[in-house]
């Protein structure tokens, strides 16, 4: 049954199944029904003392009697609560409600709750948008428009212009939000510009990688505009740029929010160039150079050009050419890096004959390298005594791959053979060999605590070393 109750008798209450974001958003609501009225009606259930709390000093009665639970419509009563508070609402102000049943109110609240559906965006940003060419039509100014849109919604202006700029994506990307294909926040860094040209060239690139992560379009776009303090900016002058038609926008959505950016890079440029195109004769000239010519980007940053033909770059800054030198070579500038002139970042210099490399075949050289080492094994191996007749027989090989021969000293060579032996007999010797390593260790600690107290040692580390491998190759 629907009905009236005064403010004053309602209760926030806990049957209300929405437990998080109850305070999302109060104030802008509340200045929304203070704006257009309550527009829905709440859902009420008589009050009890296990489901919601009445802040009254308790006389003897019944404090909960006459009192009533908001199930559904809570943020509404809330934001109504706002409006007493800051005198905008009397306090027993006449609020519909429909009464239920207290064993009804869980899946009452549960119901309005889950079954609500969220505006799609870009309905959301198209409505805004319409709301405001309503009242501009009507005769009212933008700026008029967009204010009275925000106090008629409760929000800020910088909400409204923000929808408004959303509102005017390209068609296909709003589309794109509209159909779930990309998001808000991917959505909001499209609308960082006004470009609709910009906004799709850099949307069908991310369609390529089937990603539109916000950073992503964000770095593109502001990779194709500049700010309005560039250096190129202050080298043409914003009235020159604005006069050839050049466009400036406010940035949104991109961290740094009403920033001027300079959309038409390429104008830009173009104007830049035939400013210092025109600069550079007289400056060449009072640098010494026999002619100059510009390449694009600014400071020591510029990207220099291919050398004009019968000209190679001159790796310096130019300073070091003498000036005969430098009435033969072209200087090479750029806007400078505060924008306020040129900047010279060297030269192109006469190019130089010189005498053509030697040319090597590598191939016969690696061939002839690898004969060398050849021939030097198997000198080596026919060195070696014959295993035939010996314990090694039938258990010594030569290495497969390596440097089978090494440098012993001057009248000697190491030639590395491979022993076989049977694992059997390494396992029964490790108990021995165990024996023999830690002796010699425990051998090697003595010597040392011995030469730290200033003791002669019988041999240093490397003495004892060599005298225990020659003990083990003995033995």
């Amino acid at each position: 049954m629907i009905t009236t109750l005064p403010l004053s008798s309602l209760l926030l209450s806990d049957l209300n199944v929405r437990k998080t974001e109850r305070d999302a958003d109060i104030a802008a609501l509340a200045d929304d029904i203070a704006a257009r009225g309550l527009k829905q009606n709440l859902v009420v259930v008589p009050a009890h003392f296990t489901t919601s709390t009445v802040n009254e000093q308790w006389d003897g009665v019944d404090r909960w009697a006459d009192k009533f639970e908001v199930i559904a419509g809570g943020r509404r009563f809330q934001a109504m609560q706002l409006l007493v508070e800051d005198g905008r609402l009397p306090a027993d102000h006449e609020v519909p409600c429909l009464l239920e049943d207290r064993a009804e109110a869980e899946e009452t609240s549960l119901s309005e709750n889950l079954h609500r559906v969220a505006m799609n965006p870009a309905d959301e940003f198209e409505a805004f948008a319409a709301i405001v060419a309503q009242q501009v039509n009507g005769g009212a100014l933008q700026a008029d428009a967009v204010s009275y849109t925000a106090r008629r919604f409760g929000v800020t202006v910088r909400h409204v212009e923000g929808r408004l700029r959303l509102a005017a994506l390209a068609p296909e990307i709003l589309e794109a939000l509209r159909t779930g294909a990309i998001g808000l926040e991917s959505a909001k860094a499209y609308a960082g510009t006004t470009d609709h040209a910009l906004q799709v060239k850099v949307f069908k690139g991310r369609l390529k990688y089937g990603d539109h992560n916000p950073r992503w379009v964000r770095d593109e776009l502001r990779g194709k505009t500049l700010p309005i303090n560039h250096p190129l900016m202050t080298f043409v002058e914003l009235a020159a740029y604005q006069a050839e038609g050049g466009r400036i926008e406010a940035e949104m959505f991109m961290g740094t929010d009403g920033e001027q950016r300079v959309v038409d890079v390429a104008l830009l440029e173009k104007l830049a160039r035939t400013r210092a195109e025109a600069m550079i004769p007289a400056q060449a000239k009072a640098d010494g150079y026999k002619q100059g010519l510009f390449v694009k980007g600014v400071g020591n940053g510029a990207s220099w050009c291919a050398a004009p033909k019968g000209y190679e770059r001159h790796w310096g800054y130019g300073t070091e050419l003498s000036k005969t030198a430098k009435k033969k070579a072209i200087g090479v500038y750029a806007v400078a890096s505060d924008g306020l002139g040129l900047h010279c970042l060297g030269a192109f210099k006469p190019e130089q004959k010189r005498e053509p490399a030697e040319t090597r075949d590598w191939d016969a050289e690696r061939a002839t390298a690898a004969r060398d080492r050849a021939i030097e094994a198997r000198a080596a191996r026919m060195a070696v005594p014959k295993f035939a007749g010996t314990p090694l027989a039938d258990r010594a090989f030569w290495p497969r791959g390596g440097w089978p021969v090494e440098d012993c000293d001057d009248e000697h060579s190491f030639v590395v053979v491979w022993i076989k032996v049977p694992i059997a007999e390494v396992e029964a010797n490790r108990a021995d060999a165990t024996r023999l390593v830690d002796e010699e260790l425990a051998a090697k600690a003595a010597a040392d605590a011995a030469r730290e107290r200033g003791e002669n040692a019988p041999l240093d580390d490397d003495q004892a070393d060599d005298k225990s491998e020659d003990e083990e190759v003995a033995a």
